[in-house]
């Protein structure tokens, strides 16, 4: 299997005998990015992974090689756009192939008909978990629920590093039964 020149660049960024050889691998590969300006993002992607070396010398040069890359991008510029008159109204602006957003066209009783709730969560998490295996005890339950609860907030690791979390949270903050949440409306 042949090797290309920039897999050997990148193997002299790893491997390299001295600092000075990493540091001319790290160079070429800034000016890989001169010729090929295109492939700036698999360039980095690649030398992202020298970044997180274990090798200390690994990590400076592919440090010097990002460098090397960053001086060889070249210069962005994008054509402004030109500012219209207040009055007049731009063609691209009055096709319907546009998707942008407009108030006057906005209408908010469509977008709660038909618009998707942006919601993180169903909530599901937060049901009380029951079991359907019959009648449990309201004690066994409670701990079954302050297992659950602490394994969801990562709060289980806490006795591994002598965290007291016991105190957070009480058994009355997990009880739920129907009349204490019939109790806490009528308040």
């Amino acid at each position: 299997m042949a090797v290309s020149r920039l897999d050997r660049l990148f193997i002299l960024l790893d491997t390299g005998t001295t600092p000075v050889t990493r540091k001319a691998a790290a160079q070429q590969l800034g000016e890989v990015v001169k010729l090929h300006p295109h492939e700036l993002n698999n360039l980095l992607s690649k030398v992202l992974v020298y970044l997180r070396s274990t090798n200390w010398d690994t990590r400076i040069a592919a440090g010097q090689a990002v460098e090397a890359i960053v001086k060889n991008v070249p210069e962005w510029n994008p054509t402004p756009r030109s500012k219209q008159e207040p009055g007049s109204e731009s063609p691209v602006e009055d096709s319907p192939s546009t998707d942008r957003l407009r108030f006057d066209r906005f209408d908010i009783c469509r977008l709660l008909k038909h618009g998707a709730s942006l919601l993180g969560s169903a909530g599901a998490e937060f049901e009380v978990q029951d079991d359907k295996s019959g009648e449990i005890d309201p004690k066994e339950r409670i701990a079954r629920q302050r297992k659950l609860l602490q394994k969801k907030l990562g709060l289980d690791m806490g006795a591994a590093i002598g965290m007291n979390t016991e105190d957070l949270f009480n058994d009355e903050d997990l009880d739920y039964s129907p009349s204490s949440v019939s109790l806490v409306n009528k308040q």
